[in-house]
């Protein structure tokens, strides 16, 4: 909008030197000056005309606006694209983390099982041997008790 605006502006500012210089001209012109300045008048028409085409007209300003606004479109899209991509994979490392600790927990409960088979096994053990050593003492005493009959 500050755009047109701005060449708006510029326009009427034109308009007025020119018709500044008209007036000008015409009261030289009455004083028989106006041939002398003639040469002055076409150069400074000749900058007036260099400037406005060095300006942007009003249809390349609103075609470069609204390539800016594709652009900021495009950057936008890409980076909400980027940002949805890392959210993503953040769903997913969270997701893997929570499987790997759940896995995690399942290998603690076995461990934690195999420990205690491990210590009843142990137990078993003892008292597999204590059995075996009580029925050696006890075939040592019948047999030493059969040597004394």
């Amino acid at each position: 909008m500050t755009g047109k605006k701005d060449f708006k502006d510029y326009l009427l500012e034109k308009k007025i030197d020119a018709e500044v210089s008209e007036e000008i001209n015409n009261k030289l012109e009455n004083k028989g000056i106006y041939a002398d300045q003639t040469g002055v008048n076409q150069q400074v028409q000749g900058s007036v005309n260099n400037q406005m085409t060095n300006q942007i007209q009003p249809d390349q300003f609103n075609q470069l606006l609204n390539q800016l606004k594709n652009q900021a479109q495009t950057q936008q899209q890409q980076t909400d694209n980027q940002i949805n991509q890392a959210i993503q994979q953040a769903i997913d490392a969270l997701s893997q983390a929570q499987q790997n600790i759940q896995t995690n927990q399942v290998f603690y409960q076995m461990n934690q099982l195999l420990d205690q088979s491990t210590k009843q096994l142990q137990q078993l053990n003892q008292q597999s041997q204590q059995q075996q050593q009580q029925q050696q003492q006890k075939q040592q005493q019948q047999q030493a008790g059969q040597q004394l009959q």
